[in-house]
């Protein structure tokens, strides 16, 4: 058996066949089935972000609030991700995280997001995510740590960032929703009897 490391820039450089079957052998070596593509739809193919062209995306759906926070729900921790550098997460903490009330809104906001990559692009088969029968979305980790490294852009550019935090190591990912925000701590009242 021989084994090959390959770079995304080298994947994205790959004929479509090539990438098609790369696709395949890692869903299948994840356990992850992707569903065969419906006659007379155009076949797409997961790509690599980098922070340029993360920004490029978030520029086109900034409008679109949901579609937003499905974005940076992107960024954050994966259930699994590949050797080959995909990572796993689940639609349905997607789901909740986002504030929506199915999967299926996730995945219509999955599909605005791969829009606006492929408006980006200029690449109409071009797709930031894949979604599986399992229920999990696959997005590449060099994707997933371009929209982190966005979202803490944002939250330095806008001051949120506690003392030390702007400079955290970018290999250690928060959630995008917590990030800036202090720690929740509940103080109890004291109660005094009158008398």
């Amino acid at each position: 058996m021989v084994g090959i490391t390959l770079s995304p820039e080298q994947i994205g450089q790959a004929p479509p066949e090539v990438r098609r079957w790369l696709e395949q052998q890692v869903a299948a070596t994840l356990g992850f089935h992707h569903p065969a593509p419906s006659p007379g739809v155009p076949e797409r193919h997961l790509v690599a972000c980098d922070v340029a062209q993360a920004q490029a995306v978030l520029s086109r759906i900034q409008g679109m609030l949901p579609v937003v926070s499905v974005f940076f729900e992107l960024g954050l921790e994966p259930v699994a991700t590949s050797p080959e550098g995909v990572r796993a997460l689940r639609l349905d903490e997607m789901t909740r995280h986002a504030r929506l009330q199915t999967p299926r809104q996730v995945v219509a906001c999955l599909n605005a997001i791969d829009e606006a990559l492929q408006n980006a692009t200029g690449r109409s088969d071009a797709a930031l995510t894949a979604i599986d029968d399992a229920g999990h979305c696959l997005v590449a980790d060099v994707t997933a740590r371009s929209i982190l490294a966005v979202w803490q852009e944002i939250v330095a550019a806008r001051g949120l960032a506690h003392p030390g935090e702007a400079q955290a190591s970018p290999g250690v990912p928060r959630e995008p929703a917590m990030a800036g925000q202090a720690p929740y701590s509940l103080s109890m009242p004291t109660f005094t009897t009158p008398g």
